[in-house]
C-alpha cells in the first residue's frame, strides 16, 4: 500500500504510480500527508548529566530534565560558545610550481 493523503475536506487519497518514468506521485495539490511509511525511531530519555549528550537530545526531552541536567546543559552551551569565540580561523594554502 502506498502513502495515504487527506485533503482539507477529509477525503483520503492513495498514491498511484504514474504510467511514466517520473518519480512523482499523482495527488491533489491541497492534500497533505497523513501517515508515514515507517514509524519514527524513539530516542530513549537520557538521565545523565554529560553536556554533549544533553545537547543532542530532542527538545521534547527538555521538559523532563532535572535541575542538575539543566545546569550541565547550560555550562556546556557556555563553554562551547566561549571556545567558538576564541577559535581563530584556520586556513592553509600550498602552491606547487612545476618547472
Amino acid at each position: 500500500m502506498g502513502v495515504v493523503y487527506r485533503d482539507e475536506h477529509g477525503v483520503e487519497y492513495v498514491s498511484v504510480p504514474l504510467p511514466t518514468h517520473e518519480v512523482t506521485e499523482a495527488v491533489p495539490i491541497d492534500a497533505r500527508r497523513v501517515r508515514r511509511r515507517s514509524p519514527r525511531d524513539e530516542v530513549p530519555f537520557y538521565a545523565g548529566t554529560e553536556g554533549p549528550e544533553l545537547a543532542v537530545q530532542p527538545r521534547s526531552h527538555r521538559k523532563q530534565w532535572s535541575d542538575e541536567q539543566w545546569v550541565a546543559f547550560k555550562e556546556y552551551q557556555h563553554l562551547e560558545s566561549e571556545l567558538a569565540r576564541t577559535d581563530e580561523p584556520v586556513a592553509a594554502a600550498m602552491i606547487v610550481k612545476i618547472r
